[in-house]
């Protein structure tokens, strides 16, 4: 399947540390099985299963630990933070409590497409990102 995540979404975190899935996301999620896993920058990053195991045959399984340091980060990053979810009839997702540390998630949640995946990062982190993207683009003109 072709994934097409797009576009940029707020959601709350709920009592039990769900969050609903955007619709226009939930709706390519056909088997309701993600992967959520430590990303970059300071955010989450859920992919469909289908997808994950793209990234581990085609990228992941490309990096040696024995190679460099480097090659261990990613590795510890995206598999050792990596949790398979099942995305629930309301279309909600449980997040760790190891998740909601790492990304300081506590309430407002944004949602951002990358195409084949989406980020889900603490709203007080996105809006600190795009603070310093905006200057990193005023800086490069």
């Amino acid at each position: 399947m072709e994934y097409d995540f797009i576009g940029h979404y707020t959601h709350s975190l709920d009592s039990k540390n769900r969050v609903a899935i955007p619709a226009k996301y939930r709706s390519q999620i056909e088997d309701g099985k993600v992967v959520v896993t430590k990303g970059f920058d300071g955010c989450l990053v859920v992919y469909p299963v289908e997808e994950w195991q793209k990234l581990k045959d085609e990228r992941i399984s490309r990096l040696d630990p024995m190679d460099s340091r480097s090659a261990r980060d990613k590795m510890r990053k995206l598999l050792g933070g990596a949790t398979p979810c099942d995305v629930d009839k309301q279309g909600r997702i449980g997040l760790t409590a190891y998740h909601l540390k790492r990304a300081d998630i506590t309430k407002e949640v944004v949602f951002t497409g990358m195409g084949n995946c989406f980020e889900v990062w603490a709203a007080s982190v996105w809006d600190e990102y795009e603070e310093d993207s905006k200057e990193r683009e005023r800086a490069e003109q």
